[in-house]
């Protein structure tokens, strides 16, 4: 079986040092033991460091690196000394195979980790591209390591794909950093060792015709590395996500209130007096117009006019209701107290327009007054609907001579609902 992993590293030679107390009688540690169990717990940390910062920010390049780690974790496993039972004892077949396929799926699951993992906009299409290729492509040649006698061409051309793959994330590395990106920083920082170990592998296998016999030994490190320098990269990233999340939801929640507030009021608009309709079936609609509102504007100017609208406001919105403002000098107005006491607290309401309007126009000798009409609610009715009877009673009291508020006795009680 062919394979690249031919001897262990030295490290992994060394004598057991055996217990020195009595409450470890008869337990020993190897080197090869301890650095195994350190890295492995180096890359349990890795995934539990990336699920808690998914559990927040649903990032898939987390997902990428999580599935990195635990490929490493099982790699490690299969190159450590540490038993797999007898099917995959050291020098068998079929661990080889394991080894030889973890080793490449380390590789290919890099290429998606990298383009999911840098900031938008930091590679060109064409690198973008390529990486997308990477992956099938040195899958395509893993059976190269698992064929006993495997054609030179074959070979040959694994080997150029894998020399290409690590140009290329080299390359992507780069053109993210001169466009700018962290990530691409402290993701070069972390993948700087590991690159330096595969290059120095196929170093030795193109030019050399010999493998790299410290390889186990130095991939250990290197990898060890590559995921602290990677973990520190994650939060920055998390950190800057985070922010640009935050700052997306502050800016979807001041346009919301942008799209649903009167900006001189302060009130809902119509579309937000509409959906608290919906969302809460008032008893009664009211619809509530200043009275000559352009002769306050003409007499006393628009800055007087723009108050005593505020003030109108301030004085609807007031008790068990919710104001808006429709356009203009107009309100609209959801009542939730009991039906029988709609127009008590509609007329309650309306008087509160006149003295807090009034108490803004300088000249009292013209009184600020303002006109109603009610229509109960129902969901049987659509809101436009209600709002029409409600406007229509409005109408009514203004060519009755305004200041008053109009009921119909046909609408006094409310249909079902």
């Amino acid at each position: 079986m062919k394979t690249v992993w031919l001897v262990l590293p030295f490290a992994f030679m060394a004598s057991p040092a055996f217990a020195q107390s009595t409450f470890a009688d008869r337990t020993s540690m190897t080197w090869d033991g301890a650095l195994t169990g350190m890295f492995l717990g180096l890359l349990a940390f890795s995934v539990a460091y990336n699920a808690a910062f998914y559990s927040i920010l649903r990032e898939r390049f987390l997902v990428w690196q999580s599935l990195r780690a635990v490929t490493f974790f099982a790699l490690t496993i299969g190159l450590s000394p540490l038993a797999m039972g007898e099917m995959f004892s050291a020098d068998s077949n079929a661990r080889q195979i394991y080894i030889n396929i973890l080793y490449d799926l380390a590789i290919v699951i890099s290429a998606p980790f990298l383009r999911s993992y840098l900031e938008p906009g930091m590679l060109s299409r064409g690198v973008d591209r390529a990486l997308q290729f990477m992956p099938p492509l040195v899958l395509l040649t893993t059976p190269a390591m698992l064929i006993a006698d495997c054609p030179p061409a074959y070979m040959v051309i694994r080997t150029a794909i894998l020399v290409g793959a690590l140009v290329l994330c080299c390359t992507a590395l780069i053109q993210a950093w001169r466009r700018g990106s962290r990530t691409a920083r402290f993701q070069a920082a972390a993948w700087s060792s590991v690159l330096t170990v595969y290059g120095i592998s196929l170093f030795h296998d193109i030019f050399l015709d010999y493998p790299f016999g410290m390889f186990l030994f130095a991939l250990f490190a290197a990898l060890g590395l590559e995921v602290i320098f990677t973990a520190v990269g994650i939060g920055d990233r998390f950190v800057t996500l985070k922010r640009e999340h935050d700052e997306a939801q502050t800016m979807a929640s001041a346009l919301q209130t942008i799209a649903y507030t009167d900006p001189l009021t302060g009130l809902g608009n119509r579309r937000a007096i509409e959906q608290a309709y919906r969302d809460r079936l008032p008893t009664a609609v009211a619809v509530v117009d200043i009275d000559l509102f352009k002769t306050v504007n003409d007499r006393y100017g628009h800055d007087v006019g723009d108050q005593v609208i505020f003030a109108t406001g301030a004085a609807l919105n007031s008790g068990n209701v919710i104001a808006g403002r429709i356009g203009g000098e107009e309100f609209v107005v959801l009542l939730y107290c009991a039906a029988e006491d709609v127009r008590r607290e509609a007329e309650h309401l309306r008087e509160l327009v006149g003295s807090a309007a009034s108490a803004i126009v300088p000249d009292h000798l013209s009184p600020v007054t303002a006109s109603m009409g009610l229509a109960y609610a129902s969901r049987k009715i659509g809101f436009q609907a209600i709002l029409k009877i409600a406007d229509v009673n409005l109408y009514i009291a203004k060519n009755q001579g305004r200041n008053a508020l109009v009921f119909p006795a046909e609408n006094s009680f409310p249909l079902a609902a």
